[in-house]
């Protein structure tokens, strides 16, 4: 009898989750599902069309464009920041005059707003009274102010250098909490027995953060995948669609162009591969504390 009262009580004590859960997650996304199959319009109601919004983006050059533009995006900002996060984490990791100092700076391209780190940046990029090109005018090395922004691969180029910069804080302090757990011992013993820095990094450091280093790769993964701000803000997605990935090219279809159902259908074919993502990082990080 008892043991009825409480599975009674746990499914009371848990409703008010499920609730939240269904009212929040599930229906809304329910319904995203169902605005896919439509030709859904701002201000039209919407007509069941099945697949035809599927079909018409596969048939899409803009959308496979996109597509390569998102691969290329990310691949290049995840390569870059978990590289200069390594090395960040590995010198912030020594013993070096003005230490905490520096692990405050590392961290504070993260804390920024973004609209502000794009509006910098902006200023930065410019070809007229941009420090970038001022710089660069001045010790000789181009002769001419560059459009930072005004060429797909100059473009394509300077949003994922946006990004990276963002970024590194992230796999810096991961990487550098993941050296914080390597024992010191470890390191004297190894450099009593001949290993010299190039063989200890290899043989022992990286060994010791390849999970935090892994984790935090995908995590960054997934967050570049699905960034909006920085390429929209700067580019809009050109110039001649040359910046163009998925996230911004849902919005210019949905938004611009208020073919909601379309853009929509361009958010459910990303899921598969978030789906996956989010599902290794739970997996290893569970697997982890076992």
């Amino acid at each position: 009898m008892k043991t009825n009262i409480d599975h009674k009580l746990a499914y009371v004590l848990v409703s008010p989750v499920v609730i939240y859960l269904l009212a929040i997650m599930v229906l809304p996304f329910g319904w995203a599902v169902y605005l896919s199959f439509t030709n859904k319009v701002v201000g039209v109601p919407a007509t069941f069309i099945g697949l035809n919004n599927y079909i018409e983006l596969v048939k899409d050059s803009l959308f496979w464009k996109a597509v390569w533009n998102t691969i290329l995006f990310t691949a290049a900002a995840v390569i870059a920041k978990t590289v200069f996060g390594m090395i960040m984490a590995l010198v912030l990791n020594e013993k070096i005059v003005f230490r905490n100092l520096f692990r405050v700076l590392l961290f504070l391209p993260w804390t920024i707003p973004t609209i502000v780190s794009v509006f910098t940046w902006q200023w930065i990029y410019s070809d007229v009274g941009g420090v970038l090109n001022f710089l660069l005018l001045k010790t000789g090395i181009i002769s001419q102010p560059v459009g930072w922004l005004s060429t797909p691969d100059l473009a394509m180029f300077s949003v994922i250098l946006v990004n990276v910069w963002r970024g590194i804080p992230f796999m810096g302090i991961a990487i550098l909490a993941g050296l914080q757990t390597i024992s010191k011992e470890m390191y004297e013993a190894a450099m009593l027995d001949g290993a010299g820095a190039v063989k200890r990094f290899f043989y022992m450091t990286l060994p010791s953060i390849k999970e935090v280093t892994i984790l935090a790769a995908v995590m960054t993964t997934i967050w570049t995948l699905n960034d909006f701000e920085i390429i929209w803000l700067l580019t809009h997605g050109g110039p001649d669609n040359g910046t163009q990935v998925l996230s911004t090219l849902s919005y210019t279809i949905g938004f611009l162009n208020m073919s909601l159902g379309k853009a929509i259908a361009i958010a459910i074919m990303t899921m598969p591969p978030l789906i996956m993502l989010i599902n290794y990082v739970t997996k290893r990080s569970l697997s982890s504390k076992e």
